[in-house]
């Protein structure tokens, strides 16, 4: 088959985000890269590390290996916002998983810095979109991958339900770094380490071994000390539709003194 290559009429602009977190609404760009292509074949890469601003998650350093100290003496993202924008205008977008979180977090951070910013009338291209169209994430494709057979779609609720279960054992045998307890499972699958005492990560455990606030003004504090200091932020907490129930009833807890204990 003979190579087919991109047919641009526009630049196109291939961005790559490194956050503190994986909310685009409340994390904080620490790296951006952008690679832009021109309809003539000319490339131009640019790449920078971006002082959020704001403490770096050990969960996040984890992932692109940028810590607090990485980014002392580094500029704000307000330094690029406007040659950036200048940078990426006229071009159409593309990145990975770019429409669920690179391109809101982008927004985010221009609107956060009052520089315009306007999407609309630009193609954005996921790759990680079109990655799923080509190897589909539905549950017949999880059957067949992880079960075998071809699957077809039955009224008994009992029988999908076993076909599920089915799934997941297959899912333990194809791969080793999937955990074997539904716990650790679910930690695992959002990305998170055995620090974590939440599915969220709200809560985590220090090297100490102390349960350490995770999240928010109090992100890297000890939760006994916490709630001393600040108990009325804790029953705000317990109280929140923010958060889960999990993340609420462990701050319930710790108000009266009952704080998580590692087993």
């Amino acid at each position: 088959m003979p190579e087919r290559s991109l047919e641009l009429s526009s630049p196109l602009a291939v961005i790559d985000i490194q956050s503190t977190g994986l909310k685009p609404d409340k994390a904080r760009i620490v790296r951006l890269a952008v690679l832009r292509v021109d309809p003539d074949g000319g490339e131009n890469l640019r790449s920078v590390i971006v002082n959020p601003g704001i403490p770096i998650p050990a969960s996040a350093t984890k992932v692109h290996g940028i810590s607090d100290s990485t980014v002392v003496g580094k500029p704000v993202f307000r330094a690029y916002a406007r040659g950036l924008a200048d940078h990426l205008e006229g071009c159409d977008l593309a990145g990975f998983a770019i429409e669920r979180f690179g391109l809101p977090l982008l927004q985010a951070e221009f609107k956060r810095n009052e520089v315009d910013f306007i999407v609309k009338g630009r193609a954005v291209v996921d790759t990680m979109t079109v990655f799923h169209r080509l190897e589909p994430r539905d549950f017949s494709s999880a059957y067949s991958r992880f079960v075998g057979g071809v699957y077809s779609d039955h009224d008994d609720g009992a029988k999908r339900a076993g076909d599920i279960f089915q799934i997941l054992k297959g899912q333990l045998q194809a791969s080793s770094d999937v955990p074997l307890r539904p716990d650790e499972i679910a930690k695992w699958a959002n990305g998170l380490d055995d620090s974590a005492i939440d599915s969220e990560g709200k809560f985590i455990w220090s090297e100490d071994g102390d349960v350490q606030v995770n999240f928010g003004k109090h992100r890297g504090e000890r939760l006994a000390d916490v709630v001393t200091t600040d108990a009325d932020y804790f029953n705000w907490l317990s109280g929140s539709e923010e958060f889960s129930d999990e993340v609420r009833n462990i701050a319930r807890l710790a108000v009266t003194g009952r704080l998580p204990e590692r087993s």
